[in-house]
């Protein structure tokens, strides 16, 4: 069993892990509405794969930082986080509240960026339906 120094020593390489992580992703994101833009779908394909995996990888992080603070009798949240921070050392404090800022601003940008696409994504879906179902557009058909 890993002792509370090995587990925060732990926990603070997978936060600098995740900040890495959601810097790729938010990156991915960015690409992801260059190919929406260009409508590649060919690209978006492959794309879209190579981000669920990273999603797959972030989903793996955030279980294991949740069993680090678990291990460490911290509730498994933004609160149990802060509380663990508060009560180390202050390098270790300095270090591991950076991070933790650093990781929930760049989980805004890319809740940003991927709501942003959604939105493209829509707007481009409405503009398909609307050419291939011209006749939605009006109360009445043509012929009549």
């Amino acid at each position: 069993m890993a002792s509370q120094a090995e587990l925060v020593k732990a926990l603070l390489s997978e936060l600098a892990l995740d900040v890495k992580s959601y810097q790729q992703l938010a990156r991915q994101l960015q690409h992801q509405e260059t190919l929406l833009v260009n409508r590649d779908s060919q690209a978006l394909l492959t794309h879209n794969a190579q981000l669920q995996q990273l999603m797959k990888q972030l989903g793996d992080h955030a279980q294991r930082r949740c069993e680090y603070l678990e291990s460490l009798g911290v509730s498994a949240d933004d609160t149990g986080m802060k509380r663990l921070l508060a009560a180390l050392p202050v390098q270790f404090r300095q270090q591991g509240s950076a991070l933790w800022q650093q990781l929930y601003e760049l989980t805004l940008q890319c809740q940003e960026r991927n709501n942003c696409n959604g939105r493209l994504l829509a707007q481009q879906k409405q503009m398909i339906d609307k050419l291939l179902k011209p006749e939605q557009q009006y109360c009445y058909s043509p012929g009549n």
